[in-house]
């Protein structure tokens, strides 16, 4: 059973990888070259994708969530 995303959701690029296929430095990637708009958050500026954004990705990409 799949997880269903929360568009409203902000995701650490680690739980949106799964979602995406990809790896949570392919992920990070994408932000730095904002090919998946994301935001450093928290004292450590750790990358968080908002869920609205992966399923964007994933329709881009012909990905079922």
């Amino acid at each position: 059973m799949k997880r269903k995303i929360d568009p409203d959701r902000w995701y650490t690029a680690r739980e949106a990888a799964p979602f995406l296929g990809v790896t949570e430095l392919t992920v990070k990637e994408y932000c730095r070259k904002e090919i998946i708009k994301g935001k450093q958050r928290g004292a450590r500026k750790t990358w968080h994708v908002q869920g609205r954004e992966i399923i964007r990705r994933q329709k881009a990409l012909n990905l079922d969530s």
